[in-house]
């Protein structure tokens, strides 16, 4: 029978935030986060290898690196960029950090080119992470990479329309293993504002 436990998080943490000029700022923090009950999603390699097995590991130390700088010019455009680096130690239960990712960089931009039109870009990438495969054999996933673009267009102020492109060239990658993101898909939708 499965249980479900709550996963506490701790994290003690110093950093500098600063305002360069009159449009940068910039973050920096590095931190120690303990967790308790944290739970490792493991393929169940007895089955399909598509399902999980979740591990909950007592408690968890992770070193935690991160920074980001954001240009920010009024609400007319911003743009944002952020890494960050996790090294988990100190498990018990668990040879290594199933499932985590131990590196991240972010980045968006958010430009109102006109009164009526947001423009809008993501891109995302991160390092490999560990996995289990059959024969408990620890592997690496490859590093993944995702860009996406998109545009808002303000028809009044109750409605607007939008329109996302997502993973504009085609990478191939998986977060989880056996499970490989979609290729290039396009979103789209109305939003009604009340």
């Amino acid at each position: 029978m499965a249980t479900q436990l709550n996963t506490k998080e701790i994290e003690y943490y110093g950093g500098i935030k600063a305002t360069l000029g009159k449009h940068f700022n910039v973050n920096a923090k590095a931190g120690l986060v303990t967790y308790t009950n944290l739970p490792f999603f493991i393929n169940d390699t007895a089955t399909d290898n598509k399902s999980f097995v979740i591990s909950n590991e007592a408690g968890v130390k992770n070193l935690r690196v991160h920074g980001d700088i954001s240009y920010i010019n009024q609400d007319k455009f911003t743009v944002t960029a952020g890494l960050t680096f996790n090294g988990y130690a100190g498990m018990k239960s668990n040879a290594k950090a199933w499932g985590t990712i131990p590196m991240e960089f972010t980045s968006s931009l958010r430009w109102w080119a006109i009164k009526q039109v947001l423009l809008k870009a993501d891109f995302y990438a991160f390092g490999a992470g560990h996995y289990l495969d059959k024969g408990n054999v620890s592997k690496i996933f490859n590093p993944g990479s995702d860009f996406s673009a998109g545009i808002e267009f303000k028809i009044n102020k109750t409605f607007s329309a939008w329109m996302d492109v997502n993973n504009i060239f085609n990478t191939k990658y998986q977060r989880w293993h056996n499970y490989e993101v979609y290729g290039l898909n396009l979103m789209g939708g109305v939003r009604v504002n009340f």
